[in-house]
């Protein structure tokens, strides 16, 4: 009976984690709000139709979930292994973007095929938003993310997860925001992209304040 108690904590505890983390990606750590990546593709979302937008996130949400352990096995493996062959001259760091990349590409081609469980015309469409899903900013810089926070495998899934979860949040957020702008009582000037990037950037400042930020000297 203790035996299985510890390890209920256990799996309960690694849950719990997993939670957290993805809460982090989504909230705090949000691609768009605190890292400003994918804002140009969210700008092309934002007005398109709900079904659209679906067709953009599902493949993200598993573009960035299989990228993650593959980023997580580049940096814990693969990398260390690739350092004792390169020259003096060319570091590993150098060759971090293009790794990641090619992880990203790969999260693309498992979720080509994953998507065949979808139906026809749904399928038909996430596979032509499946470019501009695995080619965005968000994917290659939530890998450098997790890999310069040192997290673990389940971290980083986590992490990828929440952050793809988060991209789909802020598209929402941003869409109802940008629909109740178009009053009149805007300026013209200001309708459309201005106000949308100023409610972004304020957006931004609120998770700024409640997470917290220091300046470095």
């Amino acid at each position: 009976m203790p035996t299985v108690n510890i390890e209920f904590a256990s799996l309960l505890e690694g849950v719990l984690q997993f939670i957290s983390y993805m809460g982090l990606a989504v909230f705090a750590e949000n691609v768009i709000l605190a890292r400003a990546l994918g804002v140009t593709r969210l700008l092309k979302l934002v007005p398109d139709h709900k079904a659209q937008i679906w067709d953009f996130s599902i493949p993200l949400v598993l573009v960035m979930g299989l990228s993650a352990p593959l980023g997580w096995i580049a940096h814990n493996w693969f990398f260390p292994w690739l350092r004792t062959y390169l020259p003096g001259w060319l570091p590993v760091s150098a060759l971090r973007p293009l790794v990641y990349m090619t992880c990203g590409a790969l999260a693309m081609a498992a979720t080509w095929l994953l998507l065949f469980v979808l139906p026809r015309r749904q399928r038909q469409a996430c596979h032509a938003q499946l470019t501009l899903t695995g080619c965005s900013t968000a994917v290659l810089g939530t890998l450098l993310i997790c890999a310069n926070q040192n997290y673990t495998m389940m971290q980083s899934i986590a992490f990828g997860v929440g952050s793809a979860l988060g991209y789909v949040f802020i598209i929402f957020i941003v869409r109802e925001g940008r629909r109740r702008l178009r009053s009149k009582d805007v300026p013209a000037i200001f309708q459309g992209l201005p106000s949308s990037l100023i409610y972004i950037g304020i957006l931004s400042l609120a998770i700024y304040g409640l997470v917290g930020h220091a300046v470095v000297l």
